[in-house]
């Protein structure tokens, strides 16, 4: 008989259940967490991730920079305006 497991999380709790005989299904999770953590994508996935995390920031602070000169130079054009 072909065994099957699934687990749901929800809010730090985890829902289990299993079809077919237990054992079986032991062993194919085992199967698949031996396949999950030796997955050779992971490797490029996580370098995705990073490269993203740095960009976003990068972008974050670029933001921050244009902002702070637009106010500054706003405020120099308010004072030469007055000076006028």
């Amino acid at each position: 008989m072909k065994s099957n497991y699934t687990v749901k999380e929800t809010k730090g709790s985890y829902k289990m259940s299993y079809s077919g005989d237990l054992e079986e299904a032991i062993e194919k999770a085992k199967v698949d967490l031996i396949k999950k953590q030796s997955d050779p994508n992971m490797q490029y996935w996580q370098w995705l991730k990073d490269k993203a995390a740095k960009e976003i920031e990068a972008n974050q602070r670029a933001i921050e920079r244009t902002k702070v000169f637009i106010s500054a130079a706003e405020r120099q054009l308010k004072q030469e305006d007055k000076k006028e």
